[in-house]
């Protein structure tokens, strides 16, 4: 099945990439395709260095930039989970020389490690140096002594406001705590348990790409500066591949332990990252810790990029099915990544709601049969359901009705009593529904707890 998806959508993603590619003049994509714990297709497109025609691959290494704060922020929940920190702690209980910083707006005790994993600090974005010009960031120690001109310029929790500055006090809480280096945390914690042997925070390696610059107006683009993130290094200064990314992904897949795989955070830690705290109106856009969010009809896509001179990138996955791209430029300035990743989603998500849209062939098992029909009863609710055999389960369905919210079949979990069953998700997630009979043995009703009564089979 992974295999014919491959096939089918391939040929349009190809043809899409180079299309991409030519009109914005990128010299190389590299592209990873995950479902769930598999990286099921890598490719490489054009050049990971012009000079030398070396063809870009699956472990080419290249700055992945902002996408290191989703590194930050689970390396947080690691702390929190070990009872280490607390989210809604103030920043000064880690950082005490934060308490220096001026607000404008609010009280420094507004400066939570929640507000700033989720840009809802009102923080200045950037320390004052001119690093993104100059390209020389400032060291941590010089970040930390400059924390007197830093300034709260806006209302926290009014709206979202990208921070860099708020994940480099991350990194630095994050040494506090462990009472190691950032650069040495993340190694020790999260890349080696999960076998991204080639990331890391090394600017010199042979297999990285070399990064260019955008280009206008002519078809060679100059190289890119490529110098150390130094004390941006939590926000900004991971280096990693296709093949190191997909296990990244394949983390924010697993529900849980997951035939062995490393885990290095909780199912439970890793939802509540990809939770959604804050929309954009018209609910196109969400934001969770760290992880992003957005909407492509009723496709909805986790996701961050990342973009420092030379480097543009993107991971993407959608969890109700299991997938997820990745995408890695060597040339700024272009929105490449993001297109590439979101269209090649797009047309992944397409083609597994028709698998799973598909009829199934499986019929109900007979003992099951007698349940399947139409159930009413309870005018308060203006309650009417149908227990439904669908994809090869038990399913607890609200039929269409104008004056509703359309809800999509909800399955039903047997348990060792064959007229118990239980909802395993939505309103009534958890609750058993039991199916009573009449004393000829047919099938009466069920009662729902939550529904407070008995619902009658009348077909």
């Amino acid at each position: 099945m992974s295999q014919a998806l491959i096939d089918t959508v391939l040929p349009r993603l190809t043809d899409r990439i180079h299309q991409v590619m030519t009109q914005q003049g990128v010299p190389g994509v590299s592209v990873g395709i995950v479902r769930d714990q598999e990286l099921l297709w890598s490719g490489g497109f054009g050049y990971a260095d012009l000079a030398s025609s070396r063809a870009m691959d699956a472990d080419t290494i290249f700055g992945i930039a902002s996408i290191t704060k989703t590194f930050t922020a689970t390396a947080i929940m690691q702390l929190r989970d070990k009872d280490k920190l607390a989210l809604d702690e103030q920043v000064t209980k880690y950082i005490p020389e934060a308490k220096k910083v001026r607000c404008r707006h609010g009280s420094i005790r507004d400066l939570t490690l929640r507000r700033l994993m989720t840009h809802r600090t009102g923080l200045v974005g950037e320390t004052p140096t001119g690093h993104w010009s100059n390209m020389t960031f400032p060291s941590r120690a010089e970040i930390i002594a400059m924390l007197p001109k830093i300034e709260v310029v806006f209302e926290t929790d009014a709206t979202f406001k990208y921070n860099n500055l708020a994940f480099v006090l991350l990194g630095e809480v994050i040494a506090r705590v462990s009472r190691r280096s950032y650069r040495d945390y993340i190694r020790r914690q999260i890349l080696e348990p999960l076998g991204m042997e080639s990331s890391g925070f090394d600017v010199s390696n042979p297999r990285n790409a070399t990064g260019y610059m955008p280009e206008r107006y002519q078809d060679a683009p100059a190289i890119a500066p490529d110098p150390p993130t130094n004390g941006y290094i939590a926000a900004a200064g991971l280096r990693s591949c296709v093949t190191d990314l997909a296990k990244w992904i394949s983390l924010q897949l697993r529900g849980g332990a997951d035939g062995g795989a490393p885990q290095v955070l909780s199912a439970k830690s890793l939802s509540e990252m990809h939770r959604i705290s804050f929309v954009e109106p018209g609910w196109l856009a969400g934001y969770g810790l760290c992880w992003m969010a957005s909407r492509f009809g009723e496709n909805i896509y986790m996701h961050h990029g990342g973009s420092v001179p030379g480097f543009l990138s993107m991971v993407a996955f959608n969890k109700p099915h299991k997938l997820g791209v990745i995408v890695l430029t060597n040339k700024q300035g272009n929105v490449a990544s993001g297109t590439i990743a979101f269209e090649a989603l797009e047309m992944l998500v397409g083609e597994v709601k028709k698998e799973i849209s598909a009829p199934a062939s499986t019929p109900a098992p007979e003992n099951l049969k007698p349940l399947l029909g139409r159930y009413t009863g309870l005018p308060a609710f203006g309650a009417l359901f149908h227990i439904e055999w669908r994809r090869g389960g038990l399913h607890l369905v609200i039929p269409p009705d104008p004056y509703l919210v359309p809800l999509p079949p909800v399955a039903m979990i047997a348990t060792d009593k064959p007229n118990v069953f239980i909802v395993r998700e939505g309103r009534f997630a958890g609750e058993p529904l039991i199916f009573e009979f009449d004393a000829d043995g047919n099938v009466a009703g069920f009662q729902l707890t939550a529904l407070g009564g008995h619902l009658q089979k009348t077909d």
